[in-house]
């Protein structure tokens, strides 16, 4: 499925986390046309979206896969830190990456001998308190 304006390809979105800031920016993507992946804790967070075109996965770990964008709305850091880490989404969304978008390997060896940039988490949680944006990452 391609964007609304035709410029977004078959771009697939993911987001991890569907509550009232993570429902609202899975909204968008889907609105727009794009393949949004979404999943929650709470099957039934993530279950709501269906209604806008957002496809619901079982696991974070299928809903990043083969996405190219992944959005997290995640609570608390040790949420992030169980299902980003722990729960093995940081690994399949790097063995994802390392295959480009025209289907060339990028790893070590097979693209001019560059290997491809790791996934870096960065920390841009709200949490709710005003003015945090503007703190910048802690």
């Amino acid at each position: 499925m391609a964007a609304a304006d035709g410029g977004g390809g078959d771009v697939r979105v993911a987001v991890l986390g569907t509550g009232i800031m993570g429902s609202a920016m899975a909204r968008n993507p889907a609105a727009a046309g794009l393949r949004t992946v979404v999943w929650d804790r709470s099957p039934s967070a993530a279950a709501r979206l269906s209604v806008v075109g957002a496809l619901v996965a079982a696991s974070p770990t299928e809903a990043v896969r083969d996405a190219p964008v992944v959005i997290t709305m995640l609570p608390t850091a040790e949420v992030v830190n169980s299902v980003i880490f722990a729960g093995g989404v940081a690994q399949a969304f790097a063995e994802g990456a390392v295959r480009g978008p025209d289907g060339h390997d990028r790893r070590y060896g097979h693209d001019r001998g560059r290997r491809p940039a790791r996934p870096a988490p960065a920390r841009c949680d709200v949490g709710g308190r005003a003015g945090i944006g503007q703190q910048g990452p802690r």
